[in-house]
Formats: structure tokens, sequence, C-alpha cells
């Protein structure tokens, strides 16, 4: 059953919308908890500055939450929100990404007009993290008319593989009235391929990008006749990126930085490697990218 919360911030959801941002990573990680992905946050602007006077007290969006946690710096967004003063990405790096957002156009949009009387301590927790409400004082808030926005997508290659491996698991999801659903995307994985022995130790790491590693796995056992051999291929590691240039990029830099360790059979298959050391090579490449 979808669940209703209510959360203070400066202003409208922006077109494109923001995240649903938080100044704290403490605040997030309370967000994440309390809240089933599908689930709607309204959010209502603060009574004070830097709110615009006309947003004040009002209730001004709606987001349809997932659980994916994202930094607004890799989002390309305006430093100043709503034309404030305040440097909303530095103020507020923290954000879960949306399923969907929405823009209130309702005139009779003032909230506590909606939802009546609330306790001191429901307004002192919004300023800061996300209030649940029961149905009977949501139900004004969800017949409130809406106009829906086209969420805000990252621009690092960083925040774009989150979002496109978030995106194939939500799309099916997530169907029917007052509903947004993210859009269809390739995505592409660089990933490590374990081969192991029948006491489970490492004897091998292939490096190599496909948007279906789970195949290459496949491939790769056919032949090893596992039963006799005690050899066995396992994905133990794949990092989304946006495309398959990104992904051939973050490739090409981890076995150059591993070229001592290559077989001579096959370039993509490195021996007497830790393969953690390889995984963390992989993040700190995708990570480096997503910043240049």
């Amino acid at each position: 059953m979808t669940k209703t919360f209510f959360t203070y911030v400066w202003g409208a959801p922006g077109n494109p919308a923001w995240p649903l941002t938080f100044a704290t990573k403490s605040a997030r990680s309370h967000a994440r908890k309390e809240l089933t992905e599908g689930d709607l946050v309204f959010t209502v602007g603060t009574k004070g500055e830097p709110t615009q006077e006309a947003h004040k007290g009002r209730v001004l969006g709606v987001f349809r939450v997932s659980d994916l946690e994202v930094n607004t710096q890799d989002y390309g967004l305006p430093r100043k929100h709503d034309n404030s003063e305040f440097d909303s990405v530095t103020r507020f790096p923290f954000a879960l990404h949306p399923i969907a957002v929405w823009e209130i156009t309702s005139p009779g949009n003032i909230f506590a007009e909606l939802v009546g009387s609330l306790t001191p301590n429901h307004h002192l927790q919004a300023q800061s993290k996300i209030v649940e409400l029961d149905d009977i004082t949501a139900a004004p808030l969800l017949e409130l008319e809406t106009r829906e926005m086209q969420p805000a997508l990252p621009e690092t290659e960083f925040g774009k593989g989150l979002v496109a491996q978030k995106n194939s698991k939500l799309a099916p999801k997530h169907e029917g009235s007052f509903t947004g659903m993210f859009g269809t995307h390739d995505i592409w994985y660089v990933y490590t391929l374990v081969l192991r022995d029948a006491q489970k130790r490492a004897l091998a790491v292939k490096v190599g990008y496909s948007s279906a590693p789970e195949d290459r796995e496949t491939a790769l056992n056919r032949p090893m006749a596992t039963e006799v051999t005690g050899l066995q291929w396992k994905a133990e590691f794949k990092q989304p990126t946006a495309s398959e240039d990104a992904a051939r990029e973050v490739e090409q830099i981890v076995l150059g930085r591993y070229a001592n360790h290559k077989l001579e059979s096959n370039g993509e298959i490195l021996a007497e490697v830790d393969p953690m050391m390889v995984q963390a090579a992989i993040a700190t490449a995708r990570r480096d990218q997503s910043t240049s």
C-alpha cells in the first residue's frame, strides 16, 4: 500500500525536476528506511527565507521516490535554485532519484488548510526529514491538481550508470493513475569473472564489458567441464555505465593498469591478481571518468 509523507523545501520541483534532496546523509538514510519504493513525498514551501513569498506554506510538488541514493553534484543542476542566494547543490548534496515528479497546480494549495492541525513535532521533523501522514490527513493532498515534470538526469558517467541500472529494474513497475515510469535504456557493465578451483581459490580474473555479463559467464563455463576439473568462472562484480563507449574506456584503463598480469593467450584475463583489487580499480576508473 502506498504511503504518503511530507517535507519542507525552499522551492518548487524545477523544470526539469530536481531529485528529492536532503542536507545530511543521515536524513537520506532515514528516508530510505521509512519509505517503500513508490511511496509519495509532498514538498511544502518553508515559511521563511529563502523560499519565495508566493511559495511559502504551499504544497509545491510531489515525488514518487525510488531507493536510489544519488549526489546532486552529479546532475549539473543550477547552483541557485529558485533564484535564491543559497547554493542549493552544496547545501543539499544527498538525494533520492525520483521515479516521477509532479508540480502542484491547484490554487488552493495552502498546506495548513488542507491537512489541518499537526503537532509541533511534525513541523520540526519535516524541516530536515520526511514525515508520514495518515490516510485521512493525506487525502486532500492526493486530490490536488498536478502537472507531471520531467525528472533531471545525471550528467556524469557515474551518475548515468546508476540511474540506467535503476531504470531497467523499475520500468515494469508502478503502473496506474498518478504514476510515472522510467524510460528504457541500454546498460553496459564493466565486469569481472573470477576463475576459482574446487577450494574456491581465485586463479584468474577476466575483465570485460557487456550488456549481459551473465551470458559471458555461461559461455566461458561451457567448455570447462566443471564436474571433472572443479574449475568455474563466476561473475562476481559488475559496474554499470551509461554507454558502450564509457564501458570500453574503463575496461581498457584497468587492463592497462594490470598489463604485466595479462595472459598471452587472452589479454582480457589476468593471473596472480587479487579480484577485490581489480574491482576497486574498476570503481576508481569509473569515478575518475565521471569527474573528467
